[in-house]
């Protein structure tokens, strides 16, 4: 079979050849779903709703009369598409010249870009959900911090806040089989904190069945893969990562860690200065050591300049 054959038709192909078979409702999302792939690629089904003025169950039926399997296999392809297209580069391109001009606009238009997102969180991170995650972590054994490329970084800073406050932490950023090496400790009494974006990789597959198998507990922080994974997740905290097409966009995914760890904390402060404490005596006595291995070396090259 040639290329050419295994192409999947795009979402354009897709509307243009059913459009006659659509319902006047099916139209209008659909013709939104080509005008707007950007943004319906990270888009719920409430959002989308809302901006064509349909209902939810409109859209999934929209969906399933395009030939998709629902919402998430429309926006998996739209994902796959734009993936081609909002390459790092691009990505810093549109967020720069979409900016004011001179050092001054720049911090304007992203601390107005910033607040918009703020109040989106507002609206998105769900209070009951949040409380289940602060419990199963101040619960649990270890907690496993799953995230892979950019999220790397969330990864270790979560680890490292957790570890700080006297609860096990560690981190799963590898893919391969590095990333079976650290899923195999997981236990019952364990907990995943899975920080994931856009889409469903199967390295999350595999680490979301391995905690399903294991018994271990599962908490997600995402942007757009509520929808697609709270059947299997204990907890989802949902953050707005910004436009799609913009660079950057973890800022709201590191205001939530922030808070989740300090609500841990919360629930134990005693523990957490108990901790602090003991992490302040390594540190001084870690100090002592260098000092005094320094005096001892410098006194070392005084003696052998007195010798020869």
């Amino acid at each position: 079979m040639t290329a050419a054959a295994r192409k999947l038709p795009t979402l354009q192909e897709r509307v243009t050849a059913r459009y006659d078979s659509l319902t006047p409702t099916e139209r209008k999302v659909a013709t939104y779903l080509c005008e707007h792939p950007q943004q319906a690629a990270f888009s719920s089904a409430e959002d989308i709703a809302t901006a064509t003025g349909t209902s939810d169950a409109s859209v999934v039926r929209t969906a399933k009369s395009l030939g998709f399997d629902g919402l998430p296999g429309l926006k998996r392809t739209l994902q796959d598409h734009l993936g081609t297209l909002l390459t790092p580069t691009h990505l810093l391109h549109n967020t720069i010249s979409n900016f004011s001009e001179g050092p001054e606009g720049v911090v304007g238009s992203l601390l107005a870009e910033r607040a918009e997102l703020l109040k989106e969180l507002g609206r998105t991170l769900d209070p009951t959900d949040f409380r289940t995650a602060v419990e199963l972590l101040a619960g649990a054994h270890e907690t496993l911090v799953w995230g892979l490329g950019g999220d790397a970084s969330l990864v270790e800073y979560t680890v490292t806040r957790l570890n700080r406050l006297g609860y096990r932490a560690r981190p799963a950023s590898e893919t391969g089989f590095q990333l079976v090496d650290r899923l195999l400790p997981l236990g019952p009494d364990d907990v995943v904190l899975v920080i994931a974006q856009n889409r469903v990789r199967p390295e999350l597959e595999v680490t979301l069945q391995h905690a399903a198998d294991t018994g271990a507990r599962t908490v997600l922080l995402t942007d757009t893969l509520r929808e697609a994974l709270h059947e299997r997740t204990d907890a989802v905290l949902s953050a707005p990562a910004g436009r799609p097409e913009m660079y950057g966009g973890q800022s709201m995914f590191l205001i939530v860690l922030e808070a989740l760890t300090l609500a841990v904390a919360a629930r134990d402060e005693d523990r957490a200065m108990r901790t602090f404490d003991k992490r302040n005596q390594l540190r001084e006595l870690l100090d002592a050591r260098v000092v005094a291995e320094a005096k001892g070396a410098a006194g070392g090259r005084r003696g052998g300049r007195r010798h020869a």
